[in-house]
């Protein structure tokens, strides 16, 4: 049984002053819908865990905040408040439709932001949607504070630059020029409460029929959530109606293997994110028509 010591702290303040004091003994818990799992099952990770600091009551870290250039989604936020947002779904829909694919009820109204993105898993839902908006994190030490791009952020699977006596505040996320389609799939083990196989977030402008400014990000297809640009370039200024899928398909699939190497899952995988792809592009084109 891992023992520890539950700590709280009400402010931002007060949070990072204790992981000064504490260092490598303190875990930050919110939701705790990923640590108190990896707690109960004595993960060899958590070895030196000796304090568990919750700040669930932190204030200000649950807003959805409209700002000129940008929304700023807080850490704390949940899942279901993700959903329930009129702000979100106007701006950022892609971001709902990831949101309501997240395990269960309960999950949803427990999980936060905050923790989905400090977990790092290469399947984690928000973090592939996260990715193709552009998204910067906001992280707090007592030295005060800085952003990093989410994309330079996670750095592996499970693992990424937040240093030990920071903590992750909140999300910004950029607005887009005009309203862009947008399209989420997820591929998963059964039909309910499933952590992703694979996911894919798809944004683009469409002008003239043509398609413009086109993000696809991958999650769990490869170590990271990731963008692949050399099937963005594939479709940049392409014809909506001049689509050669077949191709697509392999491209995609062989741009991913260009990034993981062949692997005991590329015989499965290698297929799925082309046909993720191209369902993603048919139900776009088809909401343009």
């Amino acid at each position: 049984m891992i023992e520890f010591e539950a700590l709280k702290a009400n402010t931002i303040d007060e949070a990072v002053n204790i992981l000064d004091d504490k260092e490598k003994e303190a875990k930050i818990v919110a939701g705790g819908t990923d640590l108190l799992v990896s707690i109960h099952n004595e993960n060899e990770d958590l070895k030196e865990l000796n304090y568990l600091l919750d700040i669930s009551s932190v204030k200000g870290l649950d807003i959805i905040e409209d700002n000129e250039d940008y929304l700023k989604l807080g850490a704390l936020c949940t899942h279901s408040e993700i959903i329930d947002s009129v702000l979100i779904n106007e701006k950022f829909p892609i971001l709902r439709k990831a949101a309501q694919t997240i395990g269960s009820t309960q999950i949803r109204n427990r999980g936060t932001v905050g923790g989905n993105i400090n977990n790092s898993s290469p399947a984690a839902d928000l973090i592939t949607p996260l990715i193709a908006l552009g998204a910067t994190v906001v992280l707090h030490s007592s030295s005060g504070k800085r952003e990093l791009p989410l994309s330079e952020f996670i750095t592996g699977p499970y693992e990424n630059n937040r240093k030990e006596n920071e903590i992750l505040t909140a999300v910004k996320i950029p607005y887009l020029p005009t309203d862009y389609y947008n399209n989420y799939q997820k591929v998963k083990r059964r039909q309910a409460v499933a952590i992703a196989r694979i996911n894919l977030a798809v944004l683009t402008d469409i002008e003239d029929n043509k398609f413009k400014d086109i993000r696809i990000a991958f999650g769990s297809a490869t170590p990271t959530a990731i963008r692949f640009s050399e099937i963005e370039k594939e479709l940049e200024n392409k014809n909506i109606n001049d689509i050669d899928y077949d191709e697509i398909k392999e491209k995609t699939g062989q741009e991913m293997v260009n990034i993981t190497g062949e692997r005991w899952s590329t015989p499965y995988k290698k297929p799925v994110v082309g046909n993720l792809l191209k369902r993603a592009l048919q139900e776009i084109i088809k909401e343009v028509q």
